[in-house]
């Protein structure tokens, strides 16, 4: 037996103070004469006995009370455990395994959670070893113990792989944070995992582990794989008539190590086969499958790619969607332009008869020509001549707002602020301020655009944005209202685009000209994405992104006091709710399948697929990772002294002998008591 603090034992001096005691009052009695004494009584000699023996025993208690406390507050080690650590250096593991899809495969899974639960079991009593489970990031953490037996549980009862990529640097990164709070110099990290080689990015990062660190591959899963995959599809419209005909690309990819004579190829479409091919794929190659749909039903179709005759079924499904939308009527209200006999509306309609995803018809119409009651049938209005509507125009135009139209305002230069202000007051997202004509040599351009609004995030989607361009000489200085948002400035900081709801619409107002007579904007590269994703914000379609990876977070711009509902594959049903800050993100999409949206306006759809790279089952070497991540510090210099003080400290934790110790001594203590109260004295 040794002991963790051995000072304390010099508390064992304390028996002596009992026992000076008892000696000190053990008394002999004196003898004296009494002519009387033959009529006393004689007390029992049993009595006289018992009660020496009670003195004694009390004696006893007192000396194993101090005794034991003194060994309690010394931590005892016993050294049977002790002596099995004297010749082995302890050490401190943390155990990263891997749950990312390619774990799916097989019984890939079950393999490297035996092997965790033998690297846990050949740690020796008194090591301690961490676990974490990883994708393309951190899982699930267990931190540094000395409990074994909980790891092992962990372990067993860990779930399933789920359809993440793998990537190795992150959880590394976290295991080495790990051990940089282990108790022993004797560091490693353990990383169980089948080694794809899209798990590990290219050397160029340099980050290596910590000096001392000692890295252990553990490589889980077969040498030879095969497996069939649908790694992307794409869908073109090829005609814009009553019924739209599609385009279907699907790339089909063999993996393994033998060619396939006969592969097949399923389209289904909302639920039904559509179309089958079939298609012959030599070892590791890939070919491309095409689909020519007629599609002359309105709406959104869910569309899924399938092949099968693999071992590995998660990524034999490719899921999409294709959209067909009727034509969005839009109404433009404009006149003559100042400066040529070519109508205002001329660039716009141009821009919106061009191919687009929603298809465009537009129909212009003078100020006078103007009726309200038609208004209803169009999704979107854009106002050109703000100046010259009479009062029951204006009137109409306010409820076909209200009541969920989208509205753009242009006002020419021909406006007149106070009495803009004054009319569209319950419609405009900015008031007029006055009007700003510029030299041809001092243009302004638009340079700043607000990230997170709907318009700004699908024209991202088409690749970077850059008005630069554009030259602005010509526009109106406004002061935005409270509620609005500016989604494009110029680079003096003026507001360009300014977007806002009234009632149930929405509303753009636009600082300059749509045509030609302020700016060179029409003949802009960026002058028709941005007509047509405004269009589509007004009339509340936006089209975006409907294809997303696992673990993709999904963008929803909602209404203020709106909310949407999104039910995943598995049926969970999750709230989002307007947020202040931009659009509300969608963060559970785990499980690849279709997502359903809905919201009190709108319901649609959207599609999750598993990482393409995921498809790959290709290793790396172990020997690379090795010689890539590890540094060349990896002996710790450590005293035996240093040593084996902590194996005492880690070992002594376990025990924990000091507690029951302790617990002898409140019983003790409470015989002692017991009895103290029934000895004679």
């Amino acid at each position: 037996m040794s002991f963790l603090s051995p000072w304390y034992l010099l508390g064992l001096l304390g028996i002596g103070i009992p026992l000076a005691i008892h000696l000190i009052r053990r008394q002999q009695a004196e003898r004296v004469v009494l002519p009387t004494a033959r009529f006393l009584q004689r007390a029992p000699k049993k009595l006289v006995y018992f009660q020496k023996l009670q003195q004694l025993l009390l004696l006893a208690l007192r000396i194993a009370i101090i005794g034991l406390l003194a060994f309690a507050f010394a931590r005892p080690i016993f050294s049977g455990a002790l002596s099995t650590l004297v010749d082995a250096s302890p050490q401190s593991s943390v155990i990263l395994l891997d749950t990312s899809m390619s774990m799916r495969y097989g019984d890939r899974f079950d393999q490297g959670k035996a092997a965790v639960i033998s690297e846990l079991e050949s740690l020796r009593q008194g090591d301690e070893a961490a676990i974490v489970t990883f994708a393309d990031s951190p899982a699930q953490v267990q931190l540094l113990t000395t409990d074994l037996t909980a790891l092992k549980t962990f372990v067993e009862t860990a779930p399933a792989p789920g359809y993440r990529p793998t990537h190795f640097l992150s959880a590394l990164h976290l295991a080495d944070q790990i051990l940089q709070s282990a108790h022993y110099q004797e560091k490693s990290i353990v990383l169980v995992s089948d080694y794809q080689r899209s798990a590990l990015p290219a050397q160029s990062s340099g980050w290596k582990l910590s000096p001392y660190t000692r890295l252990k591959t553990i490589k889980v899963g077969e040498a030879q794989t095969e497996n069939l995959s649908i790694t992307g599809v794409s869908a073109m419209k090829l005609s814009d008539q009553d019924q739209e005909t599609h385009r279907i690309l699907g790339r089909v990819k063999n993996s393994g190590s033998e060619a396939i004579s006969e592969v097949q190829v399923v389209l289904t479409i909302d639920g039904s086969i559509a179309a089958t091919r079939s298609v012959a794929l030599g070892d590791r190659s890939e070919a491309v499958v095409e689909f020519p749909i007629v599609l002359d039903q309105v709406g959104l179709h869910r569309c899924t790619l399938r092949v099968a005759g693999d071992r590995f079924e998660a990524d034999n499904t490719y899921y999409f969607t294709i959209r067909v939308e009727p034509p969005m009527r839009v109404l433009c209200i404009a006149g003559r332009s100042s400066s040529s006999e070519v109508d205002k509306a001329y660039w716009l309609r141009s821009a919106l008869d061009q191919q687009a995803a929603v298809p465009f018809q537009v129909d212009v119409v003078g100020p006078r020509q103007l009726v309200p009651e038609a208004l209803p049938s169009y999704a979107v209005v854009v106002l050109m001549e703000v100046a010259t509507l009479t009062e029951a125009q204006i009137d109409g135009l306010k409820s076909y707002v209200r009541g969920g139209g989208g509205l753009m305002l242009v006002p020419d230069d021909r406006a007149e602020a106070t009495s803009f202000n004054r009319e569209y007051a319950d419609l405009t997202p900015v008031l007029l301020q006055r009007k700003h004509l510029l030299s041809e040599d001092a243009p302004l351009s638009i340079t700043q655009v607000q990230r997170y609004h709907s318009i700004v995030r699908s024209l991202q989607d088409g690749g970077p944005i850059d008005f630069s361009a554009a030259r602005f000489h010509g526009y109106w200085g406004v002061e935005p209202v409270a509620g609005s948002e500016v989604v494009l400035r110029f680079e003096n900081g003026a507001a360009a685009l300014v977007a806002s709801y009234a009632g149930n619409g929405r509303v753009l107002f636009f600082a300059s000209s749509l045509d030609p007579e302020w700016n060179n904007f029409p003949r802009q590269v960026m002058y028709l994405p941005l007509v047509h994703e405004a269009m589509r914000h007004l009339a509340g379609s936006h089209v975006q992104k409907t294809v997303y990876q696992v673990g993709e977070f999904v963008p929803f711009s909602i209404a203020p006091g709106g909310a949407a509902r999104i039910i995943s594959p598995q049926g969970e049903d999750t709230l989002l709710s307007h947020t202040a800050a931009g659009p509300t993100f969608y963060q559970s999409t785990e499980q690849p399948g279709f997502y359903e949206t809905r919201s009190a306006k709108w319901s649609g759809s959207f599609a999750v697929n598993a990482a393409a790279q995921e498809s790959d089952l290709s290793t790396i070497a172990v020997d690379d990772i090795e010689a890539q991540l590890s540094s060349s510090e990896t002996s710790p210099a450590a005293s035996a002294t240093e040593q084996m003080s902590t194996v005492k400290v880690q070992l002594e934790k376990s025990q924990r002998s000091w507690w029951w110790l302790l617990l002898m001594v409140l019983g003790l203590g409470i015989v002692e008591i017991f009895l103290a109260n029934r000895t004679y004295r």
